[in-house]
């Protein structure tokens, strides 16, 4: 009740059109009974008034219709300013249609799968979440370097900076809680290195476990989407040289400047979270990538029941290939060479599409890359299309110091690619209605 009490306080501008919507409400009901009723059997005070008006108005029910009419339209009019009103104390004008805009529109767009870990997976993130909130990020948990390894060690917890990441990048709330969740302490002994976002996952995790965490942390920062562990289990990596060598650890794996001929999960026969397999089931597109081809994207393959799950998806699946080779886990690959290390992984080619860039970069930047032991992944043709996997190559780096994917030109592509195999007939004029938006068509 007190709620309502403080609508009434002055200076709202919500009292006249509460009153107004209320008497309107009384000439609507009081005209449809005197239509219904008939005034002569109309009794009491209130007849004795009817017996007055139909003196002065006459017995025909003309005046009684344009009555209920007005009434109508003042209760319509006074409830839209009401609404009005009410909206504009909420919110801005402009926050008020981008939430209406989100509540609507995206929650109907496409149901996209992005499995991978690292700057790669938030890059493409922060470009879908401007077209569907219908968004599931499958993060891998193999990290143990930095304040993620830490706290995995101190904690018995799955790392969680890439969980991290991909949370911020789909946050749709204000920037300064997306800084504070970037925020690293860069002073003392205990705190030193570690992410504001990194401890309050830890917390949440020692509160809730770490999949409830990630989800009430994803409450707390409004994503647009979901951010998923694939596993619960806390695992490792063991890569396998072709020299015989086992090195484990993803942080030392990175490191290592020979060829790696496999990698492996330990323990193995780790389980994918139940909700990462009923969200590649029920997806439009499923996107592999970019990121780091070892440590981030086959950590994620290798987990029991995510490959199976993919195969059988009735998605269009996709692998977006990274722009720049890795000094040490991708010297000298060429596209081809990173399907056929997951083909040779998980035993099949999963991908419908390879998504290549092939825009020249500068000069200056392509300098300071070859000088770090980096190139540009090669797109062989001939070797690709052996793959079966069909090529979408386009201009896609970011302008910037830094040679990334540019987020809306890679997102569009994949909704593009999703529309496109979408057999929902229910969803024919969303699907329209994004076409329109995402504009230029895909490459092919």
């Amino acid at each position: 009740m007190r709620w309502f009490l403080k609508l009434l306080y002055p200076g709202l501008g919500i009292k006249r059109w509460l009153l107004l919507m209320f008497f309107s409400l009384l000439v609507v009901i009081a005209a449809i009974l005197a239509l219904i009723l008939g005034l002569p059997n109309i009794r009491g005070q209130a007849g004795l008034y009817y017996q007055y008006v139909l003196e002065v108005f006459g017995p025909r029910p003309w005046w009684l219709i344009l009555f209920l009419l007005a009434g109508a339209a003042i209760f319509i009019f006074s409830g839209y300013r009401f609404l009005r009103s009410l909206l504009r104390g909420l919110a801005p004008r402009e926050k008020t249609v981008d939430a209406l805009y989100q509540s609507r529109h995206l929650k109907r767009g496409p149901k996209i799968v992005v499995i991978g870990g690292g700057t790669g997976q938030s890059v493409l993130l922060r470009g879908l979440k401007e077209y569907t909130s219908n968004i599931t990020a499958v993060v891998t948990v193999a990290d143990d370097g930095g304040s993620s390894g830490q706290l995995r060690g101190e904690l018995g917890m799955p790392p969680p900076g890439d969980i991290r990441n991909c949370l911020v990048a789909l946050a749709d709330t204000e920037p300064l809680l997306e800084t504070l969740f970037q925020y690293r302490f860069k002073q003392g002994d205990s705190l030193g290195g570690h992410s504001f976002g990194n401890l309050f996952l830890a917390a949440m995790s020692q509160i809730l476990g770490f999949t409830d965490a990630v989800k009430a942390s994803g409450k707390v920062l409004a994503i647009r989407g979901k951010v998923l562990p694939v596993t619960e289990e806390n695992l490792k990596l063991k890569a396998i040289c072709t020299d015989g060598e086992e090195i484990y650890g993803e942080s030392n794996i990175g490191l290592i400047p020979k060829p790696i001929s496999r990698l492996e999960l330990v323990p193995q026969g780790s389980k994918a979270l139940p909700e990462v397999l009923e969200a590649i089931a029920g997806a439009d597109a499923i996107v592999v990538g970019p990121g780091s081809l070892y440590t981030s994207l086959l950590p994620n393959l290798l987990v029991d029941g995510v490959v199976d799950a993919i195969t059988a998806s009735k998605a269009v699946k996709m692998y977006v290939c990274n722009i720049m080779t890795q000094v040490q886990e991708t010297r000298s690959f060429t596209a081809a060479e990173h399907l056929e290390v997951i083909s040779r992984h998980v035993g099949t080619n999963l991908f419908d599409y390879i998504i290549v860039n092939k825009q020249p970069i500068g000069d200056e930047l392509l300098q300071r890359y070859a000088e770090e032991g980096a190139e540009p992944v090669a797109i062989d043709w001939d070797r690709l299309r052996k793959t079966g996997t069909r090529v979408l190559a386009a201009d896609l780096l970011q302008p910037g110091q830094v040679a990334w994917h540019n987020p809306q030109t890679l997102a569009k592509i994949v909704l593009g690619k999703a529309v496109s195999h979408s057999r929902n007939a229910s969803r024919l004029l969303d699907n329209l209605l994004l076409e329109a938006r995402l504009g230029k068509k895909s490459p092919e």
